[in-house]
């Protein structure tokens, strides 16, 4: 039913009668001030739920304040952890890198340095260890490994450690030697901190594709040269990860550079072939989008500067 609406009384009526003025109650000073307080001063029923609701309100901060407080001590810890596995990482590398020695007695007259590769003493730390690899511009400088299968270097080091970083491994399908058309070398990528082959994705930009268009593949029968030829963005399914050319070299090339973000012009002829092969963080751990970097090989019996490999 609906309300009527109060009208207010009409002074200018004859019936109307004029209310009689009141008198204040005179207060004695004995009684207790209270008892004249304002009825909204006192136990007031609105004032108690406007004070339930202000302590509703500093419970819902604190809990809020609390959350956020265990949800920075998680990412803090996920942090720590990736830090030390990158660590352990640089420890065991940077251990590794007394087996790179400069020979003394192929010092040219401008005093550049060069090596020559322990293979004894790096084999001697692990047996399946077939190569060594090393991209100028990007800190890449690591040995690499072939396992029984493709999952045991996913998430661990050299020395056998369990670390999510792993190693840069030789898929286990390959030529030891590198002597199939395509030899595919996995590493991971892991943001900004730590990852093999995180750096990679400098490749990603045309300009220090251009500026870059080598890299080294040492191993203990053979030293290469790599000649950067395509940059490939793109998932797992793409031409890049054929290993077989058969009797069509060219097209499967061909395919591939159609496919490939960067091509490099060269002569492709009677080429082989390694392609590295990381995640493409951007979209996220578990995506199976990659950054390949595929490059040619060519023998190197000559010199090769010291400084391009530490």
């Amino acid at each position: 039913m609906k309300s009527k609406k109060q009208h207010e009384p009409d002074f200018c009526s004859p019936q109307y009668e004029k209310p009689q003025p009141r008198h204040a109650k005179k207060i004695h000073h004995d009684q207790n001030p209270t008892n004249h307080l304002d009825p909204f001063q006192q136990n007031h029923p609105s004032r108690k739920s406007k004070k339930k609701g202000s302590t509703f309100l500093i419970w819902l901060y604190r809990l809020i304040g609390l959350a956020a407080i265990c949800v920075f001590c998680y990412a803090a810890w996920n942090l720590y952890g990736i830090w030390k596995q990158d660590h352990q990482i640089k420890q065991e590398n940077e251990a590794l890198q007394q087996y790179i020695q400069a020979n003394e007695e192929d010092q040219t007259p401008e005093k550049e340095e060069y090596f020559t590769m322990d293979w004894e003493g790096i084999k001697a730390q692990n047996s399946q260890v077939v190569a060594w690899i090393a991209i100028p511009g990007t800190d890449i400088s690591y040995p690499i490994v072939q396992g029984e299968d493709n999952s045991y270097y996913l998430n661990h080091t050299l020395q056998g450690e369990y670390n999510d970083m792993g190693s840069i491994f030789l898929d286990t399908a390959a030529n030891p030697q590198f002597l199939d058309d395509n030899s595919i070398i996995y590493g991971h990528s892991v943001s900004d901190i730590g990852g093999m082959f995180t750096n990679l994705e400098k490749f990603n930009d045309q300009e220090f594709f251009d500026t870059h268009p080598y890299f080294w593949l040492m191993t203990p029968t053979q030293n290469y040269r790599v000649t950067a030829y395509v940059y490939y963005s793109g998932d797992d399914e793409g031409m890049i990860y054929t290993t077989d050319f058969g009797d069509y070299q060219n097209e499967v090339l061909q395919q591939i550079q159609s496919e490939s973000k960067y091509v490099r012009q060269m002569d492709t002829q009677e080429k082989r072939f390694i392609s590295l092969s990381t995640c493409d963080l951007t979209y996220g751990f578990q995506s199976n989008q990659r950054y390949v970097l595929m490059g040619a090989l060519e023998e190197w019996n000559e010199l090769i500067p010291l400084s391009e490999v530490k």
